[in-house]
Parts: C-alpha cells; sequence; structure tokens
C-alpha cells in the first residue's frame, strides 16, 4: 500500500508539473513585453515578499480590545486632508489613527471593480456643501435636513479605525457604531470581511455614495424597467406560481402605487419578453415602459435620499432584483408613511425570491448552491434594513 501511495504522488507530481510547463509557455506566448514579463512574474513567483499584508480576508485578528468613540469632527471637515494623502499616496501618520486592514480591491490594492476614486482635479480645499449635504440623516423622500447629527467612530486598542479609501470611520448613529464594534469584536482568529456586513455598507457610504451620489442614483434606477416583480406568469399556463406571485407582490404594488400616484406596468408570459425587447428611437431601453408619472416620481425620491439610505437601497435592489421592493422597505420607515407591505423581512425576502423558491419546491434543493443564496440574501435584506433604520429613527425626532 505505501509502494502504490508514492507511485501515486510521483505521478501526480508528474501531472502537475507537466501541466505548470505547459501554463508557463502559454503565458509566455501571450504575455510578450515588459508588462509581460511582470505578469508572468507575479504569476509565477515562488519568493516570498515582505511586503505589507493587504488581502481581503484571512488576516490574523492584530487587535484586542474594541470601542467606540465620540467624534468632534464631521466627515466633510476632514475630506480635504483625505484628498491631499491620496495625491500624495502616503500612508497614515497619525498615531491615533489606524490604516483598514481592508482594501477596496480583491488583490490589496484600489483595483476592485466598481471602486470609483476622489477625483485627480479636487482642489485642496474642495468644497464640501455636496458632501456634507449627502452625509446628512433625512427622511427618505424629503430634502429638509431635521437635526444635527452626533458622530461616532470604532476604535481597535484605542485607535480610531478608517476607511479603505482613507476617511476616518465616522456614522451618525451611536447604535450603529455599537454594531460595527461588534462585528469587529467578534472577528476571532481571522478576519472576514463577508461578516461585517454593517462596516461593508458604512465605508461603501463614505468612500463611494457620498462622492458619487448620481452613480448609485443611476444604478437604483436601472432596476425599475427590469423589476422583477413586474414580470407574472400567465395564469393559464403556470397558475400555482400566478398564485405564489401574486400573494408576494400584490400588496408592493399597492404600496407603490399609493406613494408614486402611478401604477407600475406588467407583462404576463411571453408578453413580458416581447415589452421589453428595444424599439429603435421608440423604445431605447430594454425593460417594461412604465407610466412617465411613475419614472418620474421614482426618480425624484432617489435623487432625495442621503447617502445611507441610497446605499442601503442598493443593496436591496442587488439582492431583490427589484427598485420597488426596495422602495417599499425604504419608504415604509418614516412615521408619515403607510404600514410596510413586508411585516417583517422574511416576507420581503419571499418576494426577492419567488421563482427560485418555485422551482426548489418543484425539483429540490441544491446543497452548496440554493442554501447559500438563501443566507446571502437575508443577510444583505436584514442588514441594509436595520442599517437605514437605525440611522433613521437615532436622527428624526
Amino acid at each position: 500500500a505505501d509502494k502504490e501511495i508514492r507511485y501515486n504522488n510521483t505521478v501526480c507530481l508528474r501531472r502537475d508539473h507537466k501541466m505548470y510547463s505547459l501554463i508557463k509557455q502559454r503565458v509566455l506566448i501571450s504575455c510578450r513585453g515588459a508588462r509581460g514579463g511582470l505578469v508572468f512574474r507575479r504569476a509565477f513567483s515562488t519568493k516570498s515578499t515582505k511586503s505589507r499584508d493587504t488581502r481581503l480576508a484571512g488576516r490574523p485578528r492584530f487587535y484586542k480590545q474594541v470601542d467606540i468613540i465620540s467624534l468632534d469632527a464631521a466627515p466633510w471637515e476632514d475630506i480635504g486632508s483625505v484628498i491631499r494623502k491620496s495625491k500624495s499616496k502616503s500612508s497614515n501618520d497619525d498615531p491615533k489613527r489606524i490604516d483598514s486592514p481592508i482594501s477596496a480591491g480583491v488583490d490589496g490594492t484600489q483595483s476592485a471593480t466598481g471602486v470609483h476614486h476622489i477625483p485627480e482635479n479636487s482642489m485642496e480645499s474642495p468644497d464640501t456643501s455636496h458632501f456634507k449635504w449627502m452625509l446628512s440623516p433625512r427622511c427618505p423622500g424629503k430634502t429638509d435636513v431635521s437635526s444635527t447629527p452626533s458622530w461616532y467612530g470604532v476604535t481597535l486598542d484605542g485607535r480610531s479605525l478608517s476607511t479603505p479609501m482613507g476617511q476616518q470611520l465616522a456614522v451618525p448613529s451611536k447604535s450603529l457604531a455599537y454594531m460595527i464594534a461588534a462585528e469587529w469584536d467578534a472577528q476571532t482568529t481571522q478576519l472576514q470581511p463577508t461578516n461585517m456586513p454593517f462596516m461593508t455598507l458604512a465605508c461603501t457610504v463614505l468612500d463611494q455614495a457620498a462622492l458619487h451620489p448620481d452613480v448609485y442614483q443611476d444604478e437604483a434606477l436601472k432596476y425599475l424597467p427590469t423589476d422583477t416583480t413586474c414580470f407574472w406568469a400567465d395564469p393559464t399556463e403556470d397558475r400555482l406560481l400566478y398564485r405564489k406571485q401574486e400573494q408576494a407582490w400584490k400588496k408592493i404594488h399597492e404600496f407603490c402605487t399609493e406613494r408614486l400616484g402611478a401604477s407600475p406596468s406588467c407583462a404576463m408570459g411571453m408578453e413580458g419578453l416581447l415589452m421589453s425587447r428595444k424599439r429603435g428611437t421608440a423604445k431605447p431601453y430594454v425593460g417594461l415602459p412604465h407610466p412617465a408619472e411613475l419614472v418620474e416620481a421614482a426618480t425624484t425620491w432617489t435623487e432625495s435620499l442621503d447617502a445611507w439610505q441610497l446605499v442601503a437601497l442598493s443593496s436591496i435592489n442587488s439582492q431583490a432584483k427589484s427598485f420597488l421592493v426596495g422602495y417599499a422597505m425604504l419608504e415604509s420607515q418614516h412615521k408619515d408613511a403607510p404600514p410596510c407591505p413586508f411585516p417583517d423581512i422574511e416576507q420581503a425576502m419571499e418576494a426577492s425570491r419567488v421563482e427560485e423558491e418555485f422551482q426548489i419546491s418543484i425539483w429540490g434543493l441544491v446543497e452548496g448552491g440554493h442554501d447559500y443564496d438563501r443566507l446571502n440574501c437575508s443577510i444583505q435584506l436584514h442588514a441594509a434594513n436595520l442599517f437605514a433604520k437605525t440611522i433613521l429613527l437615532d436622527n428624526t425626532p
């Protein structure tokens, strides 16, 4: 048995060596010139480097105590130093601050898709009025700021935590600061950013949405023409699925019709595919042609959101594949709104996964696939809802 094991290991090593040599040859052929040689050396070098460990996940926990701190300055008062630091490419030299151990890029750099950098042409003393307006908490759909928020940060061993792009982590809610601190304290031997949804949302607000709100507004509104709650099964062909969709989506449409002033367009069966097609200049976009009143109201509402609500909406939309689900969850949080069509987040999750759960009920669940999708959807919807609601409750009378 030992001889057979050694023989098999030898065969595997030879096979792997041949595959390694083949990959090297193909990379050398495809990667020519100095840039190709650099890519090749990075891909196949076996030498260890002493560079700073900036992996996205798996970095050992380097701190012992986690706490929160009350901040004297608002985030927009610190944006000038962040821009100067970004231009000079210098590291943090403040002994009371600690650089974020999580990079904005997946490879320890700022190269992740979707990362929008601070504009290169920013002045030394930039105009912070719009940045301040985006970070000031307010009710969804309203443009007036009711109160001046108090700002809180998180400390690791007494040093204030920064965002991946270099800003000081600051949130306008003491409760939210404790929630983020609890996420950091829950990390055991290695850091797992995927287990810190509140930290992720807060950093996205400060580093991305507050500086580039138009990107997130456009992204949110793109879900409206292709909203999953507007594509229904044909009741004459699939009565069971249609019944489940009606149970999950009818109240959403009633809520949105009342608040937006028009009913969303809906399509059934193959009709949805025909209605979603582009038609030259008459319909240059993919999706359903909703009433102009509804589109205008949805656009006005989205542009009125602060950065905290905008990031929560983006997170919900990406999971639910629906603008109307995110609208109903956020719009129903303030006291003037009618009751939410989702008494609990589990019903919002069901509305987001009607077709998937229907297929699972017929064909069964695939372990390692469907169960992970359920868990991820539940975490993202719960986190986004609680993130937005906590800030709203702590900053409205």
